[in-house]
């Protein structure tokens, strides 16, 4: 983490993200909550998504398209298919085949991540864990659909959920939250029983759109100063943490 000193009130500002990260770790516990909701890569997996490559893949195309940097703004791959189908009018596309067009390219990016992903230490402890204290479960991930039945298949994490949400099952991804809303009917559990476990500010921002709590577990997307300054409800650094500090035991 890094720190800095406030010279001109003497306040050694590693104490006071510290002590905010205490409070964020501090009554972590499960035995009001119904449903938990996952993210996937970055939460479940380490994040091995090629950020950079894919918005810079994605852009190219775009403005072979014939979209204008006026119509599109965003840099993130979160929200660049969301505006670019939204603006696809406005230059006379189709919005499904803009979407098409900007999945394919995304769905590359999610095979390459396949090769290297690999389950987060503890993961399926605490999936076992909440499983046998009767806790729901979904998953609502950006991934395409095709990839992340590849990687349950390989990394055997069908069983623990009971709702599984893809990219392709939304209009719109995170940070908007249909496929969190669309998760929570499923299962049948009311908001203020649910809880997301996720990586980024998109899953944030995905929650508090909702209307849900939200756990963020670092060394995902988002470096932990970032996730820090968005005040989620509650931060870990590991499952294993999260075990403990609920006052679980792998054993149940």
């Amino acid at each position: 983490m890094r720190c800095n000193r406030y010279s001109d009130k003497g306040i050694d500002a590693c104490q006071v993200a510290k002590k905010a990260w205490e409070e964020m770790i501090h009554g972590i516990r499960l035995d009001n909550i119904e449903a938990m909701l996952f993210d996937f890569e970055g939460t479940l997996v380490d994040f091995q998504w090629k950020l950079s490559e894919a918005i810079e893949e994605t852009l190219g195309m775009l403005w072979t398209m014939g979209f204008t940097k006026d119509l599109i703004r965003s840099r993130r791959y979160s929200t660049l298919m969301t505006e670019a189908v939204q603006a696809a009018t406005e230059i006379g596309l189709p919005p499904d085949q803009v979407r098409e067009k900007i999945g394919f390219v995304y769905d590359r990016y999610d095979e390459d991540a396949l090769t290297r992903w690999a389950l987060r230490s503890g993961v399926t402890d605490f999936l076992n864990t909440i499983k046998a204290k009767g806790i729901r479960t979904g998953l609502v991930s950006n991934v395409g659909g095709k990839t992340l039945a590849k990687a349950f298949l390989k990394l055997n994490l069908a069983e623990f959920f009971d709702v599984t949400l893809s990219r392709n099952d939304v209009i719109n991804l995170k940070p908007n939250p249909d496929g969190l809303n669309l998760a929570i009917a499923k299962l049948g559990i009311g908001k203020d029983r649910s809880i997301l476990l996720g990586d980024s500010l998109d899953d944030v921002n995905a929650a508090r759109n909702a209307g849900i709590r939200i756990m963020i577990i670092t060394d995902g997307e988002n470096v932990k100063e970032d996730i820090l300054a968005a005040q989620p409800d509650h931060v870990i650094q590991s499952y294993e943490e999260l075990l403990k500090s609920c006052n679980m035991s792998i054993s149940g």
